[in-house]
C-alpha cells in the first residue's frame, strides 16, 4: 500500500509540475507578448497643396530673413546689361532690402552691392565703391518681398509632391509658371515651366530653400539652376541708407 500510496503522489506531484510549467510557459508567452513593441502608427500623408498653402502663409507673415542666391551657371538679369550670378542679402518688411551681388554687366565681372528702402534705391560704383543712387527698377526686392514674391510663387506650384520628409524638414517638388517669376524680370519672363523643389521646415513651416530649375529669360542657357537659402527668420537686421561718400 506504501508503495503504491507513494507512486500514487509521485506521480501527482510530476503531474503538478507539468501543469506549473505549461501555466509558466504559458504566462512567459504573454508576458513576451506584452513586452512587443506596438507596432508606429502609419503616419498621416501629408498635403502638398495645402502645405503649400500654408507655408507661403508662413512668409507672408514674416517681417525679416537672410538669403543667399547662387547659380549653377550664368545669372539672373537684374538690369539692363547687369547679370547677378551670387548674391547674399536681407529683407525687412514692407520695403527694405540690403544685397552684395558678383556677376557681369556686359562682359566685364562686378561686385556691388544694393540697399533699396521703398523706391529709393542705391548701389555701390565697381569701379571705386562709393555708394551712388540707382536707376529704378535695380532693385530685387519684387521676388524677395514676402508678401509679393515667395508666398504667391509657393502658392503657384503645379501638380505638387511630397519626395521626402523627416523631424526637420518636407521636400516638395513641382512645376512652376515662368509667368510667377514676372515680377522679378518684367516683361523679360519667357513662356513655359521651370521645375522647383521647396524645403519646407517642419516645424514653422518657412521656406527654407527653393531649387528652380530651368530657363527664366530668353537670353538664358539651358540647364539653369537657381538655388536659393533662406534663414533668419524674423530676426533683429537693420537696414538704414549709405552715408554718402565724403568729399
Amino acid at each position: 500500500m506504501d508503495t503504491l500510496g507513494g507512486a500514487r503522489r509521485g506521480g501527482l506531484a510530476f503531474a503538478v509540475l507539468i501543469a506549473l510549467a505549461a501555466s509558466l510557459f504559458t504566462l512567459s508567452a504573454i508576458l513576451a507578448a506584452c513586452d512587443t513593441a506596438a507596432p508606429e502608427p502609419t503616419p498621416t500623408p501629408v498635403n502638398p497643396a495645402a502645405l503649400l498653402a500654408e507655408s507661403g502663409d508662413a512668409m507672408n507673415a514674416l517681417q525679416s530673413f537672410r538669403f543667399r542666391l547662387a547659380h549653377n551657371k550664368d545669372g539672373t538679369p537684374l538690369a539692363d546689361g547687369l547679370a547677378v550670378s551670387d548674391a547674399e542679402g536681407a529683407v525687412v518688411s514692407p520695403d527694405r532690402i540690403s544685397l552684395e551681388f558678383s556677376g557681369t554687366f556686359g562682359t566685364f565681372g562686378v561686385r556691388s552691392s544694393i540697399i533699396s528702402i521703398g523706391a529709393d534705391s542705391y548701389m555701390t560704383n565697381p569701379l571705386n565703391g562709393n555708394w551712388e543712387s540707382a536707376a529704378s527698377g535695380v532693385s530685387p526686392l519684387a521676388f524677395f518681398d514676402p508678401q509679393n514674391g515667395i508666398g504667391a510663387m509657393m502658392r503657384s506650384v503645379e501638380n505638387p509632391a511630397v519626395v521626402s520628409t523627416s523631424e526637420d524638414a518636407i521636400v516638395v517638388e513641382g512645376d512652376l509658371a515662368v509667368s510667377v517669376l514676372a515680377p522679378i524680370l518684367g516683361g523679360a519672363a519667357t513662356e513655359g515651366d521651370v521645375r522647383v523643389e521647396l524645403t519646407i521646415a517642419a516645424d514653422s513651416l518657412h521656406l527654407e530653400k527653393a531649387v528652380i530649375t530651368g530657363r527664366v529669360t530668353a537670353a538664358e542657357a539651358d540647364g539653369l539652376i537657381r538655388t536659393i537659402t533662406l534663414w533668419d527668420f524674423n530676426a533683429p537686421i537693420p537696414i538704414d541708407a549709405p552715408e554718402p561718400p565724403s568729399g
